[in-house]
């Protein structure tokens, strides 16, 4: 087995992250120096003979520059079944973490080891949809429509609207699929800055598309479509201009604070740009680390654009960390948010071509759970192997089944096939 330098390893697959150029499973342990990975002899899965073949060119190229902690049923950091041979940590006698004898944190009373957070909760079963990447072709009406009959309460944009610098157009576009009232909040990318500013400029819709949102209850400041941030129907959006018109250094410390000094229990960061890390094709290092461990210390999960596929990452704890593989835990259907981790999510499928795969840049990567671009369709850990690429929307459903804490995720397609499907856990030891 390939073992990364620097990582400690556990057993149990609901812990391994999978490296996709050898197939293997490196999985965090949590002794440091046992560098040995048993495997389980609980139930496992199939993940896939091999993964995405056949490499291409990026365009629109910028400046180059774990702990499983299993808690419990509830937040996905190992809920196995606690011995050694089965689905969990492996040290203890429990249904939860492994470590103990009760059903979550071990300590035989059966809870999660956590406080309930007592902030401000989303509306029940708020479906929220997310896009980036438009353009301005019937694929673009489609996905709009798609988020229309999935009775998204808004829409979040993660930059490059039209790709005609047409403001107007990308407006009327948009009225007759969604009309005129719908609330909107969007984000700069690098095909709207030329016609960002002015009267008639992408801001200035952007800015009436949210005050939809403000005339009902919402409460934002910033400057919209930069360094933004609103909470509306109870989930807090903190949104930046980050490598298109804001500076790294500034937009982190913009969302860091802003994420500090609200009271939602479920936070979501927007911005457009990417680190190379962070997608599945070929873009580059634009926005810097700062923005994403912003977001992981405050609770934020991440949504990003710009690369033009849609792709989702395992629970993240140290991003930025590449020797870590930016921490990346727990299973692949289950993502953990809280004080010190999140996820990513890369929405490029609103409309513009989609992009292939790029193995040459991304085979050693082990923090993927799913992957959905031309020539390579991973589904949380297994692969696809007959798929027809089409451009689709992130829905999230916050405060589910009761629970202000618990919330569902789906990517669909516009041709009704659901390309990714997670629960998401707000983790109750964190603040943001």
């Amino acid at each position: 087995m390939r073992l990364p330098p620097a990582i400690a390893y556990t057993t149990g697959p609901s812990e391994m992250s999978r490296n996709p150029r050898t197939h293997e499973f490196l999985c965090p342990l949590i002794v440091i120096g046992l560098l040995a990975c048993s495997e389980a002899e609980g139930e496992g899965r199939d993940f896939g003979p091999t993964w995405g073949n056949g490499d291409s060119t990026g365009e629109d190229e910028e400046d180059a520059s774990l702990e499983s902690n299993g808690d419990g049923d509830g937040d996905g950091f190992g809920d196995g079944d606690g011995d050694d041979d089965g689905d969990g940590l492996g040290n203890g006698d429990g249904d939860g973490d492994g470590f103990g004898d009760g059903d979550g944190d071990g300590d035989g009373d059966g809870d999660d080891g956590s406080e309930p957070l007592s902030g401000t909760p989303t509306e029940e079963n708020l479906r929220v949809a997310f896009i980036s990447d438009q353009g301005h072709n019937n694929n673009t009406t489609e996905v709009l429509e798609l988020v229309k009959a999935e009775g998204a309460a808004f829409l979040v944009i993660a930059g490059d609207f039209d790709y005609k610098d047409e403001p107007s157009a990308w407006e009327a576009l948009t009225t007759a699929t969604l009309g005129p009232d719908y609330p909107i909040f969007a984000v700069v990318g690098n095909h709207d800055e030329d016609e960002f500013f002015g009267s008639d400029g992408y801001q200035s819709k952007i800015i009436l598309r949210q005050q939809n949102a403000i005339d009902d209850g919402a409460s934002c400041t910033g400057d919209p479509g930069r360094n933004n941030s609103c909470t509306y129907k109870g989930l807090f959006l903190a949104m930046s201009g980050v490598g298109v018109l804001d500076g790294k250094g500034d937009s982190a410390d913009y969302l860091r604070e802003q994420l500090a000094n609200n009271d939602a229990i479920w936070s979501v960061c927007v911005w457009h740009k990417n680190m190379n890390d962070m997608q599945a094709g070929g873009k580059s290092n634009a926005t810097g680390w700062g923005v994403y461990q912003a977001c992981q210390d405050e609770a934020g999960i991440v949504i990003t654009g710009h690369e033009q596929s849609y792709s989702r990452t395992l629970t993240l704890t140290d991003l930025g960390n590449e020797t870590s593989a930016h921490g990346a835990t727990g299973q692949p259907e289950l993502m953990v948010v809280g004080q010190g981790s999140t996820f990513v999510s890369v929405v490029g499928l609103g409309g513009r071509a989609i992009r292939d795969y790029e193995a040459k840049k991304h085979d050693d990567d082990t923090w993927w759970a799913t992957i959905y671009t031309t020539n390579f369709y991973l589904n949380s850990w297994l692969e696809v192997e007959d798929w027809s690429p089409k451009h689709g929307a992130l829905f999230i459903d916050f405060n589910v089944e009761g629970d202000p804490n618990k919330a569902h995720a789906y990517f669909k397609n516009t041709d009704g096939l659901i390309v990714d499907k997670y629960d998401i856990v707000r983790d109750g030891n964190s603040g943001g």
